[in-house]
C-alpha cells in the first residue's frame, strides 16, 4: 500500500499508520497533510478513507487516490516525512 493519496479535492495525504478506535474496535487511518494545516494528524475510518464520494453532480469518485512519490507535486514532496516522533511517558529526557 502506497502511503500517499490524492484527495478528491485535489490535496495530498500521507498516511502514517492505522489505529484502533476503541468505541467500537474499528480500524481507522491516521494520516498527516501534505500541506500547510493547524492540525498534525488526522484519522478516518478505513472504509470511509477508501470509500466513494458522490459529487454535486452526481458523478461517484474515490474519496482518496494512491499516488506514487513521483506523482506528487514538489511543495507536497517536500513535506512527506520518514518518521514521526511518537511522545512516550517516561522519555521526556530524549
Amino acid at each position: 500500500m502506497t502511503p500517499f493519496y490524492r484527495h478528491y479535492k485535489n490535496r495530498y495525504y500521507q498516511v502514517v499508520g492505522e489505529a484502533l478506535d476503541t468505541r467500537d474496535d474499528s480500524r481507522v487511518l491516521v494520516y498527516r497533510t501534505l500541506y500547510s494545516s493547524a492540525y498534525s494528524l488526522f484519522t478516518r475510518p478505513e472504509d470511509e478513507f477508501f470509500g466513494v464520494v458522490q459529487l454535486p453532480d452526481g458523478s461517484k469518485v474515490l474519496r482518496f487516490t494512491p499516488v506514487n512519490y513521483d506523482e506528487l507535486p514538489e511543495d507536497a514532496r517536500s513535506r512527506v516525512v520518514r518518521e514521526i516522533p511518537i511522545w512516550k511517558q517516561g522519555n521526556e529526557s530524549e
